[in-house]
């Protein structure tokens, strides 16, 4: 997924959940309706008094209208999703979470793109017995389900292996897919295509997943991350069209919450993967400066500073670096390739210059996962990362972000081995 396209899908995402979140605390009886409002000079007229509180009145109705409305998208009540949870399972289903409209769209180019259309999280309980091993033998479990659409406006078939994959906040656990929760009918398919996995050209679909949950997993369940699968063409699984689309799922509250922090953040594996937690310390992100070498431009667009926590799933990984905090600088690049050879996307080369001390190379197993060339013509989007112990990063004053010398898909080094130096800003000096 494209760097551009995951800031929209999020920044979409982040308005719909302060607008829902504005929506629960104008209902939450204990709330003073009043404490945001500014105090405003009262005219003497009477008649404009009466005006006045007639159109309070009316702003009132509104604005109950509106919160009648946002909880209509996200919500406790309202009507079940997928019925055939309460056939298969034979246990009685509530509704816990529900989100109607939550603006998520993955484009994997122009023509194709794959949606989150709807989702809703029903507790289970008083099941039959047989039904218990979908949520580790326990009496009572949760099931996530998502409404789903796969577009293809363009001009060739294109092909799906249903491949999406949820894991919880911390990193600990993947959600169970359960394809028999979901009626056959209601699956995410193309009946006239031979192949299972082939999606007709010119033509929409929409379908249904479900994922199982025990009561543990979903207690601690806020901001699970979905990866869905890129698709390919030519049913050439290596013809990939796109890339992997991520979506942040807030199932509660607490996850309303969450996405507001992580709809601003660069979609580094520490984001994607549930590697780590981040709080923005400083960012710039409307640097904007290019370098050009051999017909090839380098622009840095920005530069987030986090102060980083791995989570549960994926501390012990960090462990050589020290245990006293850790800083992640993660830096937006795009190069646009105007010479006359490809150059392959792995194997872009960057570094950073600290000080006069020394240099070091970025973090490639906490950036995306890349593959292919960035043909003559064609534009990539990059993030690159790099990683500091907390209690030494205060020392540092100056970095200098270098990108290239950048190479063909062989390793072979290209345009003179030239590369763009950045001086990236700091806190101290914005």
């Amino acid at each position: 997924m494209s760097l551009k396209k995951w800031m929209a899908v999020i920044a979409v995402l982040a308005l719909l959940l302060l607008g829902a979140c504005g929506s629960k605390e104008k209902a939450n009886e204990d709330a003073d309706p009043g404490s945001k409002d500014k105090e405003v000079e009262q005219p003497e007229n009477n008649e404009d008094d009466e005006a006045g509180n007639d159109n309070e009145q009316d702003d009132e109705q509104a604005n109950e209208k509106d919160d009648e409305k946002a909880n209509e998208k996200v919500t406790g009540d309202g009507a079940i999703l997928n019925p055939y949870i309460a056939e298969e399972t034979g246990g009685d289903v509530e509704v816990v979470f529900t989100n109607t409209n939550p603006g998520m769209i993955h484009h994997y180019s122009d023509e194709v793109s794959m949606s989150i259309d709807e989702y809703q999280i029903v507790h289970v309980s008083n099941m039959n017995e047989s039904a218990k091993y979908n949520f580790d033998d326990e009496e009572e479990g949760y099931v996530l389900t998502l409404k789903m659409t796969l577009d293809n406006q363009s001009s060739e078939d294109v092909n799906y292996a249903d491949g999406m994959m949820i894991n919880t906040d911390d990193g600990m656990d993947y959600l169970k897919r359960k394809s028999h929760f979901v009626n056959r009918d209601e699956w995410l398919k193309d009946n006239s295509t031979e192949g299972a996995s082939q999606y007709s050209s010119g033509k929409s679909f929409t379908g249904m997943f479900a994922y199982a949950m025990t009561k543990a997993q979903y207690e601690k369940l806020q901001l699970p991350m979905v990866k869905i699968d890129a698709l390919w063409k030519n049913d050439d699984t290596s013809d990939r069209l796109g890339d992997d689309g991520y979506f942040p799922l807030p199932v509660n509250d607490a996850g309303l919450e969450k996405a507001k922090a992580v709809a601003n953040l660069y979609p580094d594996k520490m984001v994607t993967d549930s590697i780590a937690d981040k709080e923005i310390i400083f960012a710039k992100e409307d640097i904007n400066e290019t370098q050009e070498f051999e017909g090839i431009k380098v622009t840095l667009q920005g530069v987030q500073y986090a102060d980083v926590t791995p989570t549960a799933a994926h501390a012990e990984r960090f462990t050589n670096i020290g245990d006293n905090g850790l800083v992640a600088i993660t830096a937006k690049y795009t190069i646009e390739n105007g010479s006359d050879v490809a150059f392959d996307k792995f194997l872009i080369s960057s570094k950073l210059h600290i000080d006069d001390r020394g240099s070091m190379l970025s973090q490639g197993m906490l950036e995306p996962s890349v593959r292919g060339s960035v043909e003559p013509g064609e534009k990539f989007e990059g993030l690159t990362v790099f990683l500091f112990r907390a209690d030494e990063f205060g020392i540092f004053k100056e970095f200098q972000l270098e990108i290239g010398p950048l190479s063909d898909e062989n390793a072979k080094r290209l345009y003179k081995e030239k590369t763009a130096k950045f001086q990236l800003p700091t806190k101290d000096s914005k």
